[in-house]
C-alpha cells in the first residue's frame, strides 16, 4: 500500500485507542480519543514489558481484548510462536487486521468475547495478557475463569482498581456459611451522560482481586506494580497444590475399559479404566499429605441403588494429569462374600475435599453378579 493509501484508511478506521507506528511517518493516532495519553498504551507496556522474558521464542501468546494490537505486535516481535489477538468490537478487529496487513506480522485475529474463551475454542497460551480488560466485564468472576482455562502457564493482568486513598479496610464478618475476610468490591453505575456507558462494570480493590484469582485457581498471585487507580498483577499456575482452587475447574470423563460381569464371592476384581481430565485445573498424583491429590475411587451398591461400601476400593494415578490428557488405570477389588446381584461404580476423589460427582461429573456403573 502507498503512504497515501495508508493514510486514507487510518481516517476511516478511527478513531484509534492504541497509537501503533507503521512506519513512513505514520502512526495511528496523533491525538488523545478518550483522555489517554496520546502515545498510549506505551506507558503500560513499558511496565509489561518487564514482566515478560527477554525471547519468547516457541511461546505462545493470547491477548484479549487486544483492541488494534499494540501489545500482539510487540509481543510477536519478540519471537512468540503464537499470537492470537481476541476483541469482541468489531471495529477494534478490523482496526488490527489493517495494521496486521500494513507491518507484514503474522499475527491471528479473532472477534471474540472473553466469555467464549475456552481450550476448545482457542487452545491453550504459556502466556495470557489481559490488560485493561475485567473492569468492562459484567460477569467477571466468570470472565476470570475463563482466563484460568485458556492460561497454561502465566496471566498478566492490568486493571483499574478502587483508588487506594477511598478503598476500604478489608474485615472478618459472619456472613452466611461461617467467618470469612471480606474485601472491597465495588459497583460502577453507568450513567447516560458517561463516555462508555455500558462498559465499566466493577472496580476491586487491590485485596479483592488477590482473593479472586486466587479462588480462580491460580497458585500464586503477586502485585507487580500498583498506582492510586491501577495495578498489574502476576498469577501463575504451578500446579503444585489444589488448596483455594474453586471446584468447578475440575472436570472428568470416565470409561469403563476392561472389567468382570460375573464372579465368585471374595475373588479378586480387576477393573480398567480411563480417565480424561476435561476441566482447567492439573490432577495431582501425589502431594505433600493426601489432600488435593486425586484418586479413582469406587463404591459398591446393591441392585437397587441402596450402598453396601461407600468406600469400596482406591487406585492411585501413576503421573500428573494435565487437561485435555488422559490416562488408563487399573482398579483391584475383592468381590462381596454374599452371592447376589451387585453395581460397582466408579467416581474420581479429590481426597479430603469432593467426590468428582457431586462436581455434575457423571460416574461409570458396571453390574456384577456375585456367585456362591
Amino acid at each position: 500500500m502507498t503512504r497515501d493509501e495508508v493514510q486514507q484508511k487510518l481516517q476511516a478506521l478511527g478513531p484509534w485507542f492504541h497509537c501503533i507506528d507503521l512506519g513512513n511517518d505514520l502512526k495511528t493516532k496523533s491525538r488523545s480519543a478518550a483522555g489517554e495519553p496520546v502515545d498510549h498504551p506505551a506507558g503500560t507496556w513499558e511496565k509489561v514489558r518487564h514482566c515478560l522474558p527477554q525471547n519468547l521464542s516457541g511461546i505462545d501468546v493470547l491477548d484479549v481484548g487486544c483492541n488494534a494490537g499494540f501489545y500482539a505486535i510487540e509481543i510477536k516481535r519478540l519471537g512468540a510462536r503464537r499470537v492470537l489477538g481476541i476483541d469482541a468490537q468489531r471495529h477494534h478487529v478490523r482496526q488490527a487486521l489493517f495494521v496486521r496487513r500494513v507491518l507484514g506480522l503474522d499475527i491471528e485475529y479473532r472477534r471474540m468475547s472473553v466469555y467464549d474463551l475456552n481450550r476448545r475454542s482457542v487452545g491453550r497460551f504459556d502466556i495470557t495478557l489481559a490488560l485493561g480488560l475485567i473492569y468492562h466485564c459484567k460477569h467477571l468472576v466468570l470472565a476470570l475463569e475463563r482466563l484460568f482455562e485458556v492460561t497454561r502457564e502465566l496471566l498478566i493482568l492490568e486493571t483499574a482498581i478502587l483508588p487506594l486513598e477511598k478503598t476500604p479496610v478489608s474485615f472478618v464478618d459472619i456472613p452466611a456459611g461461617g467467618a470469612a475476610t471480606l474485601h472491597p468490591l465495588v459497583f460502577a453505575e453507568n450513567l447516560p451522560d458517561m463516555k462508555e456507558p455500558a462498559f465499566n462494570w466493577f472496580l476491586p480493590s487491590v485485596n479483592a482481586l488477590r482473593a479472586l484469582l486466587t479462588n480462580v485457581g491460580f497458585d500464586e498471585v503477586k502485585l507487580f506494580d500498583v498506582k492510586r487507580d491501577r495495578a498489574i498483577i502476576l498469577c501463575r499456575k504451578t500446579g503444585s497444590t489444589l488448596e483455594g482452587r474453586v471446584l468447578n475447574q475440575l472436570g472428568a470423563k470416565l470409561s469403563l475399559l476392561a472389567g468382570p460381569e460375573v464372579c465368585h464371592s471374595e475373588s479378586m476384581l480387576r477393573f480398567r479404566l480411563q480417565l480424561e481430565n476435561t476441566g482447567g485445573a492439573r490432577w495431582l498424583h501425589t502431594g505433600d499429605g493426601d489432600r488435593g491429590v486425586v484418586r479413582l475411587g469406587a463404591h459398591l451398591l446393591r441392585e437397587d441403588g441402596e450402598e453396601v461400601i461407600w468406600d469400596y476400593g482406591r487406585a492411585s494415578l501413576d503421573q500428573d494429569v494435565e487437561p485435555d490428557e488422559a490416562v488408563s488405570i487399573w482398579i483391584e477389588l475383592t468381590a462381596p462374600a454374599a452371592p447376589g446381584r451387585y453395581i460397582v461404580e466408579f467416581d474420581l476423589v479429590l481426597e479430603h475435599i469432593t467426590w468428582f460427582e457431586d462436581l455434575g461429573v457423571d460416574t461409570v456403573c458396571q453390574p456384577l453378579t456375585v456367585k456362591q
